[in-house]
């Protein structure tokens, strides 16, 4: 079996036709789509891509899959899947893990505003597992399985059925899908959910690459804690956590919080990201990326950078970005500003953009805000067993799961959502912009 080694996790483990779709070239290009956009141009180590981060998050949801249902099985003394469902089961997670990021634009989330409208990068994924030389890969390695297992076509792994498990709104309408309605349900959790493996890895590898601590913590532990709730009367498996994961889970949800307000909504990654979309789009047709699949695929890192630097003789926005002339960010709101409609946070915001604009009409302005909540698990209510929302805590003295809200007295205190609004200007008056927004909240103060 083939082994790459990641710095993040050791040694990955691939099948020899996994391995085939690494070494396709919708695969090979996430080699030059770096996983956190212009993060790289302030921590310069964030470099990584998003082929790297494809390959953690397969490793993840293997361990994370395999650790849940021994859990449960060391727990209840009964089998959650058959030996045959459960390698199949593993095998679909494998695959969407590997390929959930095909569909990304150069420079990841920092570009998406150059979509057409109603479209995302997923949509983009679905059409290149669907419609180049990766769906025949998918679907051989369906029919090995089915091949290997002695079993029917029933088990088959197609394109389609990864994405009605993974992405598609209305997976419904695929029988397959039907047929497994709970179980796919569940494998969807270890892709998106606030327990998923995408956040896994993404905080580990994000953290490693800009040097900081922020987002680490105990993923073994955490991992080791994963079982699964089964509720037979409404056929519901929902991913769970042993109660003695709990502070596991804590420091994930924690880091993920951290990683938010000190490296992904950075003030200079926000501003770059904003100069780059400008840039981006001048050197697009219609200022769009392309619909179809094979001329959106001709597009990374590299090639969007050399037509920027190309543009940048006869482009501000180009010159300014390739010159790393970044507008200084002169005042930003708390954390978690209310910012609605005639709030305190809004009034003096708005207030400060008016007099900076009086006082200095010369000045080019900008404005950011980024918005995020630390985490959305719906179990900060009392966890309702019927619904299957949440996440389950399992007690080995309780035979029903209590409520996260229950156990962690730290989350339940993240409940605020991050929004930070920001006022840029350009550098030329950026000194006198600073001392103008001191007269002026010092003067509000005295009021």
């Amino acid at each position: 079996m083939p082994r790459l080694r990641d710095p993040i996790h050791g040694f990955i483990e691939l099948s020899e036709a996994e391995l085939r779709i690494v070494d396709s070239a919708p695969f090979q290009r996430l080699r030059n789509i770096k996983q956190l956009a212009t993060t790289y141009l302030v921590y310069h180590g964030a470099e990584h891509t998003r082929f790297g981060h494809s390959l953690g998050v397969m490793h993840l949801v293997t361990r994370a899959f395999r650790s849940s249902i021994s859990n449960y099985e060391q727990e209840t003394g009964q089998l959650l899947f058959n030996e045959v469902d459960a390698k199949w089961y593993e095998q679909i997670l494998r695959l969407i893990a590997l390929v959930h990021d095909l569909g990304h634009a150069p420079f990841s989330h920092g570009s998406e505003a150059l979509f057409d409208e109603g479209v995302e990068h997923e949509d983009f994924t679905a059409r290149i597992i669907c419609e180049t030389e990766v769906a025949q890969m998918i679907t051989d390695i369906g029919d090995a399985f089915c091949k290997e297992n002695g079993v029917g076509a029933s088990y088959k792994i197609t394109p389609e059925l990864l994405w009605s498990i993974y992405g598609e709104k209305n997976p419904e309408s695929n029988p397959q899908y039907l047929e497994h309605l709970s179980e796919f349900k569940f494998l969807k959790t270890f892709m998106d959910s606030e327990l998923d493996c995408d956040k896994m890895d993404y905080l580990l590898r994000d953290a490693y690459y800009c040097g900081v601590n922020y987002g680490r913590y105990d993923l073994n532990r955490l991992i080791d804690s994963l079982t699964v709730y089964y509720n037979e009367k409404q056929n519901i498996r929902q991913l769970a956590i042993q109660k003695g994961g709990v502070h596991a889970f804590e420091e994930f949800v924690i880091a993920r919080y951290f990683m938010f307000i000190q490296v992904y909504f950075h003030k200079t990654r926000r501003y770059l990201d904003k100069l780059l979309v400008r840039c981006i789009s001048e050197v697009l047709e219609n200022q769009r990326y392309p619909e179809a699949v094979n001329e959106y695929l001709s597009l990374n890192d590299d090639v969007v950078l050399g037509k920027i630097s190309q543009n940048a003789t006869i482009s501000k926005n180009a010159a300014d970005f390739v010159n790393r002339n970044v507008m200084s960010c002169v005042y930003e709101t708390h954390t978690h500003a209310n910012v609605n409609t005639n709030s305190s946070d809004l009034l003096i915001f708005n207030a400060l953009k008016r007099e900076l604009k009086r006082k200095l009409p010369d000045c080019s302005l900008d404005e950011d805000e980024a918005s995020k909540l630390a985490h959305k698990i719906p179990m900060l209510e009392p966890y309702d067993a019927d619904s299957g929302k949440g996440i389950p805590i399992i007690s080995a003295y309780l035979k029903k799961p209590t409520s996260i809200s229950d156990e962690s007295v730290l989350l339940a205190g993240l409940i605020k959502q991050i929004n930070i609004k920001r006022i840029y200007v350009d550098k030329v008056h950026a000194k006198e912009a600073k001392q103008i927004v001191r007269d002026y909240l010092a003067a509000d103060g005295e009021n």
